[in-house]
């Protein structure tokens, strides 16, 4: 991952042969760059409501009615910003 970063980050030794560069590419960069924080951001909130949801006991989870196989999901709702769970009483 260190090296993808290292590799975003422009040269700050000139090059012999200046390219020119449009804000078009430059906009495209910026893009990029978002998206890749975005996407780790969003990887380490999940990661991190995952851990959590696994320190619960199985006490905990009878009184709050989650299964243990509901975990990806709920952490990956979690880290998205998506709404709860709509579960259908019955």
């Amino acid at each position: 991952m260190l090296n993808l970063a290292f590799t975003l980050i422009p040269s700050l030794i000139p090059s012999a042969e200046p390219r020119a560069r449009t804000s078009l590419h430059l906009e495209a960069e910026e893009g990029f760059l978002a998206r890749l924080v975005l996407w780790v951001r969003t990887r380490i909130r999940y990661e991190r409501a995952l851990h959590a949801l696994h320190r619960l006991d199985d006490r905990d989870l009878d009184d709050i009615n989650i299964a243990r196989a509901d975990f990806p999901e709920l952490a990956w709702r979690h880290a998205t910003g998506a709404g709860p769970l709509a579960r259908l009483q019955g």
